[in-house]
């Protein structure tokens, strides 16, 4: 393979070149991953429409891996492996030159070097690093210069002023830290039957006791147990520093850091911005800002208090989670009640993968969870460690039971540490179950 010399745009030829060459498999083999295969089967089926591939998600939940996973898929399948194009744009040669001009020095290197002759697969890895990456990524949408692969960091993946342009002609796959299925698979445990269920309940249980505070972030399963919490504070400090002060050219990291602190020692609870600006004296636009900026990372995600009134809904106080056990469970404060906000925050997270429009129902009692399908509410759930004390089982009870009536439903869900039961009061059925057994089944209620 011949390197000659000349320069377009900003970099030398021969040195962009050699970057290419060092990330992509044109010459070496592909490296097999874990398998996620709710991921692949998804990547395969939006490719047949043709449109542009968009994987989003937290920094460090396997993104880049499903991209290399996916090129090994094509060359298993017959794609020649010069037909595939793999940039990463969090190599810090680039970083000089992070513009869409980049892009194009990039497509013309590759076609000069390696393929010109047939339509590629382009996979660009952490792309919000380039500005007005989606003008060049149109052009190459509308003239069939290539299959399109994109994975960012960012939920405001496309500028307004190209979200737009860019609409109807992408397909987006949210990516999540791994779930507690894919963390048995990755620990070699069998996937659970209806058999398994019972037998093993001893392993799963094992296994739900390390996932519930280590979280699902791929890279950690592979760790000696000592360097898990220093790995998952990485994490952290990487989003907090890369993703908000760096991107947003903050100046003031320790005003981030701690409403970051407030949301993650406050989760599960209904809270406003006045709440977060009064504890730390910030302002309210301050505030919202930062909260935003957290939202982006997919660092913190929100829920709403249900109303049949949006203006209502807005007015209303929120409730916060975070991405991952892992981070919540090594970065906030310690309470006595830390291990029934685990659970809570796991089953928000699984509900939000699974693709639920969810809420929290506040009257004169709280509900923890209600999903709503098409117009109405059609579930009702409750988290909490154990229905033991006589004090907790009422609160529970009370709040799901007012939330059953006001949504006229016939049945709710209570998730608990490890308990199970089928409880009936005034004609409604209510379902309990261990929150381990749940996250291992389809169906949301029983």
């Amino acid at each position: 393979m011949c390197i000659f010399e000349g320069k377009i745009f900003g970099m030398e030829k021969n040195n962009l070149f050699a970057i290419l060459n060092e990330w992509n498999f044109w010459e070496k083999p592909v490296p097999e991953f874990f398998p996620r295969e709710e991921y692949q089967i998804k990547i395969d089926e939006y490719l047949k429409s043709g449109e542009i591939i968009i994987l989003k998600g937290i920094r460090r939940s396997g993104k880049s891996t499903l991209l290399i996973n996916h090129i090994r898929h094509l060359i298993s399948n017959g794609v020649d492996k010069n037909d595939i194009l793999f940039v990463n744009f969090e190599d810090p040669r680039f970083n000089s030159e992070l513009n869409s001009n980049l892009l194009e020095q990039i497509f013309e290197v590759y076609k000069e070097f390696i393929n010109n002759e047939t339509k590629p697969h382009i996979f660009l890895d952490e792309v919000q690093n380039i500005s007005r990456w989606e003008k060049w990524v149109l052009t190459g949408y509308e003239l069939n210069r290539a299959h399109f692969y994109i994975t960012g960091s960012s939920s405001k993946l496309l500028s307004k002023e190209f979200g737009t342009a860019l609409s109807g002609r992408h397909l987006d796959i949210d990516v999540f830290p791994l779930n507690f299925s894919e963390y048995l698979l990755f620990r070699n445990v069998k996937k659970p039957d209806k058999k398994t269920m019972s037998t093993q309940r001893i392993t799963y249980k094992k296994a739900f006791s390390e996932y519930i505070k280590t979280g699902g972030f791929p890279k950690i399963n592979f760790l000696p147990k000592e360097l898990i919490k220093p790995e998952i504070i990485m994490y952290y400090e990487t989003i907090i520093l890369k993703d908000i002060v760096a991107r947003y050219n903050l100046k003031n990291y320790d005003n981030v850091k701690k409403v970051a602190l407030f949301l993650l020692s406050n989760i599960g609870r209904p809270l406003n911005l006045n709440k977060i600006r009064t504890s730390l004296q910030l302002s309210y636009d301050l505030a919202d800002k930062y909260f935003e900026y957290l939202k982006d990372t997919f660092l913190l995600m929100e829920i709403n208090q249900f109303d049949y009134s949006l203006k209502k809904q807005f007015a209303n106080r929120r409730k916060v989670y975070c991405i991952d056990n892992g981070i919540l469970s090594n970065t906030s404060f310690r309470i006595s009640e830390d291990y029934g906000r685990y659970l809570e925050n796991l089953v928000f997270i699984e509900l939000i993968r699974r693709g639920h429009e969810l809420y929290f129902y506040y009257g004169k009692k709280e509900c923890d969870f209600v999903i709503k399908e098409g117009v109405n509410i059609s579930v009702a759930i409750q988290v909490t460690r154990t229905l033991l004390d006589g004090k907790t089982r009422k609160r529970e009870l009370d709040g799901l039971i007012e939330a059953i009536s006001t949504f006229k439903l016939r049945e709710g869900l209570i998730l608990t540490e490890d308990e199970e039961d089928i409880l009936e009061f005034e004609n409604y059925k209510i379902y309990v179950k261990p929150v381990w057994k749940w996250l291992l089944e389809t169906k949301i209620k029983s």
